[in-house]
């Protein structure tokens, strides 16, 4: 009995031996694989185990949610048709922009468009050098609405043409908030961003190189506009190393052939490319060379003068446009054909 007794104590002892070892050997495995692993900040080159794998993919799709909820709805751009001239409101959740405002003659155009969306007030009210066909009518919009903030650039020689005269005075006399673009700025318009990126040199003369250029962001969606600034402020952009990556470009110069280098719309790279431009101009705007230019990379074109006004719908990753695409014919192209 004694020896039967010792028999089952010794097997006893090793199946306990044997127990203890797996659950040494199992600590050990845990501890090496998990112990120092932190869901929530994973190394370069860590490997993880397909539950980890979920939990990081869930906390991932959380913060992208939560972004996403922080942006909230819709950035509303729009190319206002003023002929030869420029226009384009920007409207973000409550609050609204105009960058420039037509001609003397068609600023009472912007002034009905914006009427009949229902806008009694701008935010801001770009004018981004002193051309007639950029701040001419300004006067019209600048008494007929609300007005937050006007963003002119400051002009060293005199201008003495009447309408500048008169829209100088009414800014001088009246109840305004009046600021000059500097490079760095940034204007907040709801969840979107204006920032000024340009120009950086001096204009030395050259009224369409005081264009103020803005980037606008909204989300993961860049828009890009120049006014009429020409290759000489496109270059010094480039050179300043500013990210101008963006998804839609208003070409400058109504697409002149003084604007829109190939460097710069390679650095841009946009998916889509805005031409305001009247019928007939005598520019000839669009210049061929540049239409050439867009088709090489394959930019989509949406033109005032075949797509009369255009709204483009941008979400946070997204953009749609209300018209079809213009296509890649010069200005003189255009004429010939309506002549037709």
């Amino acid at each position: 009995m004694a020896n039967v007794k010792n028999d089952r104590n010794k097997k006893l002892r090793n199946t306990l031996g044997m127990i203890i070892f797996i659950l040494l050997l199992f600590y050990f495995f845990y501890t090496f694989y998990y112990g120092n692993n932190d869901n929530s900040s994973v190394e370069e080159g860590q490997t993880l185990s397909i539950g980890q794998n979920a939990e990081v993919h869930e906390n991932q799709n959380e913060i992208q949610n939560e972004t996403q909820n922080y942006i909230d709805g819709e950035l509303t751009l729009v190319m206002i048709d003023v002929g030869q001239a420029d226009c384009f409101l920007l409207k973000q959740g409550d609050m609204t922009a105009l960058v420039d405002c037509g001609t003397r003659s068609t600023g009472k155009d912007a002034v009905m468009y914006l009427n009949n969306m229902g806008i009694k007030r701008l935010d801001y009210v770009f004018g981004t050098h002193p051309h007639d066909d950029h701040m001419g009518g300004m006067y019209d919009i600048i008494t007929n609405f609300e007005i937050g903030k006007i963003i002119i650039p400051e002009v060293q020689e005199d201008i003495t043409t009447n309408w500048y005269i008169k829209l100088m005075t009414e800014i001088a006399n009246g109840d305004y908030s009046v600021e000059h673009p500097k490079v760095g700025n940034i204007y907040n318009l709801g969840d979107a961003t204006m920032k000024v990126i340009g120009p950086i040199s001096e204009a030395n003369g050259n009224k369409n190189n005081y264009s103020t250029i803005l980037k606008v962001t909204f989300g993961q969606m860049d828009i890009i506009m120049t006014g009429d600034a020409e290759k000489e402020v496109e270059k010094d952009i480039l050179a300043s190393g500013e990210n101008i990556d963006a998804e839609i470009l208003k070409l400058g110069h109504h697409g002149s052939d003084t604007s829109s280098c190939e460097e710069f719309l390679d650095n841009v790279s946009p998916d889509y490319g805005l031409i305001s431009c009247g019928i007939g101009n005598k520019y000839k705007h669009p210049i061929k060379s540049t239409m050439d230019n867009l088709q090489k990379r394959e930019i989509t074109v949406y033109r005032t003068d075949e797509n009369g006004n255009v709204i483009a719908t941008i979400t946070p990753t997204d953009v749609e446009f209300s018209t079809m695409p213009g296509d890649y014919l010069s200005g003189e192209e255009v004429e010939m054909m309506e002549g037709k």
